[in-house]
């Protein structure tokens, strides 16, 4: 634990070094911006004054000097105004500004360099955060997860940010291609949910660090408490291993509770864009829950509306589609469409599994 305390302590006091290295780079940049600026308006007033040119030729004749480009179509013939462009502008302004150029190419770089490394602050509103990365390839599971959601119509245009102390030498090619930006930090502290806007997103995914582990558990429900004491507007999704604490997941600030299933991204996805419809297609990972049933009997021609309503009337579950004489399987077929074909399918409760004779009984009606 002390271990862990110092490595976390050392990480913060780099964090917060490169911080102040950057908040004094800026206050450097600003400073000779201002320091050139001076000696550029003060040259353009020795031009006035001395070689009686108007503001404009002034104000040109300063510019292509500093920057070295040297037209030729104006220059100080003065003595007076000569010693002043020497003086304010070549032995000052020129390495002044090669030392502002330099000084502004370094921010940048830090700039780029501390955005791939998840150190940047990203201003976000009406954003996904996605809470945790997985141990067990995670970079897999959350490029599946973001493919999804660019692949949902309905939140393909969410900015994407990433809150985890992995990825120390920044997010992945396969994850930084699709859009997704990263902020290293522990998510169970407010500071560094703070620095994600948890206010202002719009959905918060927290996903279990291990999904084989209960005690990933601890971890979700220290940062969902963390998170119940924001005002969120944001729909908060958790991954729960054990089912036992989804009451207690739901009772801070959780609106879904899933189980993780790193096979199927979809499933967040669904939460998501359709919310409950994780529920349904949870139940259909149980060993005990609705799942599909081919029953193979003949379907003599009729419309599948009125095929699908009988089967639902008798209670003998609920239509999904069937498999017509070309051995093609039409899914969730209209109404009105006319069906027929050798097999159907159903879905069925584990404990109320329909009799073949039963639904033949119902088809053939």
């Amino acid at each position: 634990m002390l271990r862990i305390k110092s490595d976390l302590w050392r990480r913060r006091r780099r964090e917060q070094f490169s911080f102040q290295t950057t908040d004094r780079r800026k206050e450097k940049i600003v400073s000779l911006f201002k320091l050139l600026l001076s000696l550029a308006a003060a040259n353009v007033v020795a031009m006035i004054w001395f070689e009686n040119l108007s503001l404009i030729d002034s104000v040109w004749l300063t510019m292509t000097t500093i920057t070295t480009v040297g037209y030729g179509d104006l220059s100080p013939e003065t003595i007076w105004g000569r010693t002043a462009t020497i003086i304010l502008l070549y032995i000052f302004g020129i390495s002044l500004l090669a030392q502002l150029a330099g000084e502004w190419i370094d921010f940048r770089v830090d700039r780029r360099e501390r955005m791939r490394k998840g150190l940047w602050r990203w201003k976000m509103k009406n954003h996904i955060v996605i809470i945790n990365s997985p141990d067990n390839d995670g970079t897999r599971y959350l490029q599946g997860l973001v493919e999804q959601i660019r692949n949902s119509s309905s939140l393909e245009e969410y900015p994407v940010q990433i809150l985890t102390s992995n990825f120390i030498d920044g997010l992945p090619n396969e994850l930084s291609s699709l859009g997704v930006v990263l902020r290293r930090g522990q998510p169970e502290g407010r500071s560094d949910l703070s620095e994600v806007d948890v206010e202002n997103a719009a959905f918060i995914i927290v996903l279990a660090v291990d999904s084989n582990d209960y005690r990933s558990d601890s971890l979700t429900l220290d940062i969902l408490d963390q998170l119940s004491q924001f005002k969120l507007s944001a729909h908060v999704i958790a991954e729960c291993v054990q089912d036992a604490n989804r009451s207690r997941f739901r009772k801070h600030c959780a609106n879904a509770v899933i189980r993780p299933v790193r096979a199927y991204p979809e499933l967040m996805v669904r939460a998501m864009d359709a919310p409950g419809a994780e529920l349904i297609l949870e139940n259909l990972f149980e060993h005990e829950g609705a799942h599909p049933r081919r029953y193979d009997v003949s379907i003599p021609e009729q419309p599948w509306g009125e095929l699908a309503v009988r089967i639902m009337a008798a209670g003998l579950g609920t239509p999904l589609g069937y498999l017509d004489l070309e051995n093609e399987i039409v899914i969730n077929p209209a109404p009105h469409v006319v069906a027929i074909g050798k097999s159907i399918f159903l879905m069925v409760n584990h404990d109320q599994i329909p009799k073949l004779e039963d639904i033949e009984a119902i088809v053939t009606q």
